[in-house]
C-alpha cells in the first residue's frame, strides 16, 4: 500500500476564527462521549466535515462493523454517500522542520475491520493544503493505481518539506476529499500529527556564503536576482520552486557574477516562492512573493 500523502490557514467553507496551538496531535480517544450503540463522538475541535465523518469507539461500533481496539475519524462510503471532505484545524506557527503524519486503512463494511477494502477505478482520497493561506491542491491523489492492495492494517503517512522554511511562524491546515464509485467501505483516519521533525531544509555552504537579493519583490510578472560573491566562472543556475517542493522555473546564466539574471514569472500561481540560486558549491535560497 503506497502511503499517504497528508499534508494545512485557513479555509473550512469559509475562513476559521482560532488557530490550533503547535505542536498539535490528535488519536480521537478522548472525543467519545457516550456510551452508546455505537458509541460516537463529535469532531474534536477545529475540525469539519461536509457531510459524514464521525469519531467512531470502535470497541462496540456495531454487530456489522466489527471489533477494533482504537477509535478513529471514520466514514463509511456507500450507494448513499459518495462523497465526502473533512477539514484539519489551522495549526500554527509552524516551524522550518515541520513534518505531517496520520495514519489511514481502506476497510470493506463486511466483517469490518479484519477485511481490507481494494479501491475500484474512481474510488480516491485527494489531499490538498493549506499554505500561508493559500490552497495547493491536489498535492497527492490515493487510488486503485496508488493503492492497488487492500489491507485492514494501517498505514502511516509523514510529510516533510524543506519549503516550509518559508513560511515558519504562520500555520498550515488540510482537507481530505473522498469519492466512491463502487463498494460499501470505510476510510479510518487516526493519530494525526503537527509537529518538528530533525533537518533543516536545503543547506547554504556557510564557508564562502553568497549574497543574494529579489526585487521586485512581491512582482507582478518577473523579478531580478541580483548576486554578489559567487565563484567567477562558474554557471549560475536559479530555480524556483513552488509549496509541493516542485520546481517551476529554472534559468541559468555563464558568469553572473555581481550581476542580475531576470525571471519572468508569467504562468504562475499567485503566492509564495523558494528562490535558489546554485554557483559551483556555492548555494543561496531566499523567497518571493508573486501577486
Amino acid at each position: 500500500m503506497k502511503k499517504l500523502l497528508l499534508l494545512s490557514s485557513l479555509l473550512v467553507s469559509g475562513l476559521l476564527s482560532a488557530q490550533t496551538p503547535y505542536p498539535y496531535s490528535q488519536n480521537f480517544d478522548a472525543v467519545i462521549t457516550n456510551g452508546g450503540t455505537p458509541s460516537t463522538g463529535a469532531l474534536p475541535t477545529g475540525w469539519t466535515t461536509t457531510s459524514g465523518f464521525k469519531v467512531y469507539g470502535m470497541e462496540n461500533l456495531s454487530a456489522s462493523h466489527g471489533n477494533s481496539p482504537l477509535n478513529a475519524c471514520t466514514t463509511e462510503m456507500s450507494s448513499t454517500h459518495t462523497q465526502d471532505t473533512l477539514y484539519t484545524p489551522t495549526i500554527g506557527p509552524i516551524t522550518a522542520n515541520t513534518k505531517i503524519s496520520i495514519a489511514y486503512r481502506f476497510v470493506n463494511k463486511a466483517g469490518y475491520p479484519s477485511t481490507g477494502y481494494q479501491l475500484t477505478s474512481g474510488d480516491k482520497v485527494s489531499i490538498d493544503a493549506n499554505i500561508a493561506g493559500t490552497w495547493q491542491n491536489g498535492v497527492t491523489t490515493i487510488n486503485n493505481t496508488t493503492n492497488p492492495t487492500g489491507t485492514s492494517s494501517y498505514t502511516t503517512y509523514t510529510y516533510t518539506n524543506s519549503l516550509f522554511s518559508l513560511v515558519a511562524g504562520q500555520a498550515i491546515q488540510l482537507r481530505i476529499d473522498v469519492a466512491r464509485t463502487a463498494g460499501d467501505w470505510y476510510l479510518d483516519i487516526d493519530d494525526f500529527q503537527v509537529a518538528d521533525v530533525l533537518g533543516s531544509g536545503i543547506a547554504t555552504n556557510e564557508a564562502n556564503t553568497p549574497s543574494l537579493a529579489v526585487f521586485p519583490n512581491p512582482n507582478h510578472g518577473n523579478f531580478s536576482v541580483a548576486l554578489k560573491n559567487y565563484q567567477v566562472n562558474n554557471q549560475v543556475e536559479v530555480s524556483v520552486f513552488n509549496f509541493l517542493g516542485q520546481k517551476v522555473k529554472m534559468v541559468t546564466a555563464e558568469s553572473a557574477v555581481d550581476n542580475q539574471i531576470n525571471v519572468n514569472t508569467t504562468g504562475l500561481d499567485k503566492g509564495m516562492y523558494l528562490v535558489q540560486v546554485k554557483a559551483g558549491s556555492e548555494i543561496a535560497t531566499t523567497k518571493v512573493q508573486v501577486d
